[in-house]
């Protein structure tokens, strides 16, 4: 699973929309600051993904940081992730929490939907 958001954290701090993109299964649904979306076809998912990595660019974007929190096995083959993130920004950090249904397909996990929120980087009781 580390793996998987180690990407995920390589492809945005490439600002790489389609890398991005590579790391869902399709169908898949996120819920963000841009609203609740599903997308069915890859195309719309690496823009979308392109269009937030412009947004980071113009905010001065520098690295993103994560924190898994906590993790549940639903199967051999799904698992829930909630994740602390930090982005990292030429004049502040930007903290928020996302929770993952990560999907195993071929061996490779793959996220299934994410849901952002407000939270903070640190762990909580």
């Amino acid at each position: 699973m580390e793996e998987l958001f180690r990407n995920y954290t390589a492809a945005f701090d490439a600002l790489n929309g389609n890398a991005i993109a590579s790391l869902y299964r399709l169908p898949c649904a996120i819920s963000d600051a841009d609203g609740v979306q599903t997308y069915t076809e890859k195309s719309a998912l690496v823009a979308k993904f392109s269009a937030n990595c412009k947004t980071m660019e113009s905010i001065g974007y520098q690295k993103a940081l994560f924190n898994i929190l906590d993790r549940q096995e639903l199967s051999s083959e799904e698992m829930v992730v909630n994740i602390a993130w930090r982005v990292v920004t030429g004049r502040s950090n930007i903290d928020f929490r996302s929770l993952y249904l990560c999907h195993q397909i071929n061996h490779a996990w793959l996220i299934f939907s994410a849901n952002v929120y407000q939270g903070s980087f640190g762990k909580t009781k």
